[in-house]
């Protein structure tokens, strides 16, 4: 018996990271699969893996900026496997910049990717939820979303919104079934922001958390039983300064 026998999650971001890895263990331990992001190849060879695990799982390639893709894919999940029982809003983009080097082209593109996307997928999502009375969706905010950082500036906005976009859901679903939480793990070893702040020497020796460090601790929100939730987890790596935000 898996933890989430039964379970449908959708995942968006999936396609690398913290998603893709969330994807496989939630396979791995019974659920049904529905994941986008934009590249469509990476996102079949996560079907694939999926369905290697013996989980049942689709796909729909999108950009999470756009409204278009979550009705589409939550019209896919729905079709598919009947329910959405689990949300994950993963998908974003990183761009750590100091502000006066940042541009409006930048902003909207991080608030974009990290809120907007969140709420579309929120809100197509929450009605079939309200129907079975019964649902968990978690934002994947940031330690960045508990503490201001330098040259952050609409990174860590974004990641600020999304902690209170979660807190808000709690309060009026929450007495409705639905469970949600904001999720804040600190920097991980991923092709995030490769390119745009970070450098993949940074990332090699880093110590920082693991796509499956992160996948783990997200399991454990979702195979709570139905009386409990966990409203915010903060997770960090352990080898992190002792000076500084959030120590």
């Amino acid at each position: 018996m898996g933890k989430l026998d039964g379970k449908v999650a959708l995942i968006t971001g999936a396609s690398a990271g913290f998603g893709r890895a969330t994807a496989l263990l939630f396979a791995k331990e019974g659920a049904k699969i529905v994941i986008t992001a934009r590249r469509q190849e990476r996102l079949l060879e996560v079907v694939d893996e999926c369905k290697a695990l013996g989980a049942e799982a689709v796909c729909y390639a999108g950009d999470a900026m756009d409204d278009e893709t979550a009705a589409k894919t939550v019209e896919l999940a729905i079709k598919t496997f009947g329910k959405i029982d689990i949300l994950i809003n993963n998908a974003g983009v990183g761009r750590y910049t100091p502000l006066l080097e940042s541009t409006v082209e930048d902003y909207d593109l991080v608030m974009n990717s990290n809120v907007r996307s969140a709420y579309s997928f929120t809100r197509y999502t929450v009605p079939h939820m309200l129907e079975k009375a019964e649902g968990q969706i978690i934002m994947i905010s940031s330690a960045a979303g508990i503490y201001g950082y330098p040259n952050e500036t609409i990174y860590t906005s974004s990641k600020f919104a999304l902690r209170g976009f979660a807190q808000a859901l709690d309060k009026e679903f929450r007495e409705k079934g639905i469970k949600s939480c904001a999720f804040c793990p600190g920097a991980g070893i991923t092709e995030f922001a490769i390119g745009h702040g970070r450098t993949e020497e940074q990332m090699a020796n880093s110590g920082m958390l693991t796509a499956n460090d992160v996948a783990e601790a997200l399991l454990f929100v979702c195979a709570q039983s139905k009386q409990s939730r966990i409203m915010e987890i903060r997770m960090r790596a352990m080898n992190e300064p002792l000076t500084g935000p959030g120590c």
